[in-house]
């Protein structure tokens, strides 16, 4: 069964008797307007600070404009746009409560638009928040076409700038659109609308729009999660759902630093043809209400579903002991939603302290599977090695890679790639071609962290032991193989 619009969704808790209903956006025109719809056979009287009620009444006067609410005959919707910063004063209190008790005999009801709820404690069995969802691809789509009716031209690929626009507010979508439009090359018209929104999401939602094409092809090793995820590309589509397939939820990545984690939350939105977010649970606490910094950013993930939200290092959020106070509800929050949503947002977790996981986190039905990314066996260096050495330009069979792999036990893929580069740096200096010589310098020039943090790891392993899935075959099975 599909979601209720948001006119429904309204409609609904007005006719339960909801007296008093916040519905949170900072889209103040879009929410009167979706409280008009949703007002059935009610009057509806809209009132702001400035303006008052549409005939000039109680502007400029909080109380005023409730006891007008209070002292009006008949049914009626009062849809309020700026009370929310007073509503913790004793008398808008007393007047919001008079109001919620006389509305069961009286009809009335009432809409707070508000970007932040803020419910006093005496009005708390008496209010229902609602969280006014961004733009779906109709509505986008339908300011498109106003937008370019308007200038009497057109973009060249209107389902592109459409999904380009996915996760905007109409306000940032219509800016967006405006500054297409002015682009003199068509070609780059929606490319502008991309990083229009890379820019909104990361100031407003600790979330930034990713734009870097990497495939499976691009990880060395990592065999068993490559496959897992190969196998559920078909998974978002429609097909799976007629057959009963959901959509798949996501996965955690756990396992040493420097392993390929993120290279693989990258390569699952490459392979699944969706947009790629990536959200920093470190930047959600650190912002001035986390609570309200978190939800603005799921909203966001979900409506530009399908997508892949990659949270990074999400140990550094819900470590254990950040579990009270706002903390704890920010991190409750965030584990509802991901047992609850519906959205096709494919969350890709990445934690590089696995003793700071909440064991609630890898439950399953929040994750389909959790991965355990060790260090490269020796055929999987080989295999790090060789892409690099491509990446660069380089034919990896001019160089021994297999041999030198065998002899960087402990490195990890990041610092396999180090190795290329500080080979190439040697070899630049002299003027020279790279050769194998150079690679073997840079490789004996460098302490793998793992040889630091040996115990950290041996832990890491035995956590994964009964925990995680290997993303790998067994170090010591493919070292077998490789002998």
């Amino acid at each position: 069964m599909a979601p209720p619009t948001i006119v429904t969704e309204l409609h609904r808790l007005l006719e339960a008797g909801f007296p008093i209903v916040y519905l949170v956006t900072h889209e103040e025109e879009r929410a009167v307007a979706v409280a008009r719809a949703a007002a059935g056979d009610r009057a509806v009287r809209k009132w702001s600070l400035l303006t008052g009620y549409d005939d000039g009444a109680a502007a400029g006067d909080s109380f005023a404009a409730l006891h007008e609410a209070l002292a009006a005959e008949g049914r009626a919707l009062f849809v309020l746009c700026d009370l929310h910063p007073f509503v913790d004063a004793p008398r808008l209190v007393r007047a919001l409560r008079e109001f919620a008790l006389a509305a069961p005999r009286t009809g009335k009801s009432m809409v707070l638009v508000t970007p932040r709820p803020s419910v006093p404690r005496e009005l708390e069995k008496d209010v229902a928040i609602l969280d006014l969802p961004l733009p779906t691809a109709a509505e986008l789509g339908v300011l498109l076409d106003e937008e370019q009716r308007a200038r009497a031209a057109s973009l060249a690929d209107r389902d592109s700038a459409v999904r380009a626009a996915r996760g905007l507010t109409l306000g940032e979508a219509r800016r967006a659109y405006r500054l297409a439009f002015a682009e003199p090359d068509p070609a780059v018209a929606t490319r502008r609308i991309v990083d229009e929104k890379r820019r909104i999401l990361r100031q407003s939602a600790c979330l930034e729009y990713i734009e870097q094409a990497v495939s499976l092809d691009d990880m060395g090793g990592m065999a068993a999660l490559k496959a897992w995820v190969r196998a559920r590309v078909r998974a978002f589509s429609d097909e799976a759902r007629r057959f009963g397939l959901p959509e798949p939820r996501g996965v955690l990545l756990a396992g040493v630093q420097g392993c390929g984690k993120s290279l693989a939350a990258k390569a699952a939105a490459g392979i699944f043809s969706v947009p790629l977010v990536r959200m920093e649970f470190a930047s959600v606490f650190a912002s001035s209400s986390p609570e309200e910094t978190l939800r603005e950013a799921l909203r966001a993930a979900e409506a530009m579903a399908p997508v892949v939200l990659w949270v990074d290092e999400i140990e550094k959020g819900l470590s254990g002991d950040r579990q009270r106070g706002t903390d704890a509800r920010v991190f409750g929050s965030f584990l509802t939603w991901l047992q609850e949503k519906r959205a096709p947002v494919f969350v890709a977790a990445t934690a590089n302290e696995i003793e700071g996981l909440p064991p609630e986190l890898a439950r399953r039905g929040r994750f389909d599977d959790v991965f355990f990314v060790d260090l490269p066996a020796a055929k999987e260096r080989a295999e790090i090695l060789a892409i690099h050495l491509k990446g660069h330009g380089r034919d990896p069979a001019r160089f021994p890679v297999v041999e030198l792999a065998r002899s960087l036990d402990q490195f990890s893929g990041a610092e396999l790639e180090q190795v290329v580069i500080a080979a190439l740096h040697r070899a630049f200096a002299r003027g020279e071609e790279l050769s194998p010589a150079d690679l073997a310098a840079a490789a004996a020039e460098t302490v793998p962290l793992a040889i630091t943090y040996e115990e950290k790891i041996a832990a890491l392993r035995e956590w994964a032991r009964t925990r995680a899935r290997r993303a790998s075959a067994d170090r010591r099975t493919l070292e077998l193989f490789d002998a």
